[in-house]
């Protein structure tokens, strides 16, 4: 494999380190508030204390912050390891992130529907990850189409380069 074809999809990668680094940080301050207590950072359209207050803010008893920052240190781990990985590791590494990613997206806008229709109210750090996890799906399939088989042998044709 050639060089081009390892720094191809780093670029993508790199924004998966940094979005699920986002996730931690943003997950990390819903689970410190948690254990610590206290009023959370909001803005002032967003009633974030009613919703990190309420029934729904655990799940058989474990806090969803919990489970968003365990989720975004695996995507992060997903994403520092396919950095350093090639070939087929790199693509189910890849493959990987983005299924979680998508569970993500689907356990975010369940937690987004609560909010809205049953809480009736909106936390701007929950909003903040369900765009943070939506991107990292963005990403996650854009990874998979970079790292595709068939992309890798296409690039470094001899017809590819000049086109």
């Amino acid at each position: 494999m050639t060089v081009n074809t390892l720094e191809r999809g780093r670029g993508c990668l790199w924004a998966s380190v940094v979005l699920s680094g986002l996730g931690v940080l943003t997950s990390g301050y819903l689970s410190i508030k948690r254990f610590t207590g206290g009023s959370l950072a909001c803005s002032r359209w967003a009633q974030c204390d009613v919703v990190n207050n309420s029934l729904y803010a655990k799940i058989s008893g474990v806090p969803v912050s919990f489970i968003g920052l365990a989720g975004y240190l695996l995507l992060l781990g997903l994403a520092l390891t396919a950095l350093e990985s090639d070939g087929g590791t790199r693509r189910r590494l890849v493959t990987s992130g983005f299924v979680l990613a998508l569970c993500g997206v689907a356990f975010s806008a369940y937690l987004t529907y609560i909010e809205l229709y049953v809480i009736e109210a909106i936390c701007s750090w929950c909003v903040a990850s369900a765009i943070i996890i939506t991107l990292l799906a963005v990403v996650g399939g854009v990874n998979i189409w970079r790292t595709a088989p068939g992309r890798a042998r296409a690039s470094t044709s001899p017809t590819a380069v000049r086109s």
